[in-house]
């Protein structure tokens, strides 16, 4: 069941960064049909969504990557 959960959450995430990504590219379209419209705010909530689902993802390999060891220090650091 908790894979069920996981599976969720993650499709979740990939479906709102996706539409923030559409939300982006729907309101460059309509700026470059029509230069009057008023595009900043579909700009602005699909980047928020984009960036957000990015830093979820980007921090769930992260967590998971380090709770199994498989991150090592680089080596200009362990000097």
């Amino acid at each position: 069941m908790a894979k069920v959960f996981v599976w969720a959450l993650l499709l979740g995430v990939f479906l709102l960064s996706g539409y923030g990504l559409n939300l982006i590219r729907i309101a460059l379209v309509d700026k470059l049909a029509d230069p009057g419209t008023v595009i900043w705010w579909r700009v602005l909530i699909g980047g928020v969504l984009m960036t957000g689902g990015i830093a979820f993802l980007g921090g769930l390999v992260f967590y998971r990557d380090k709770k199994r060891n498989k991150i090592k220090r680089p080596d200009w650091k362990s000097k």
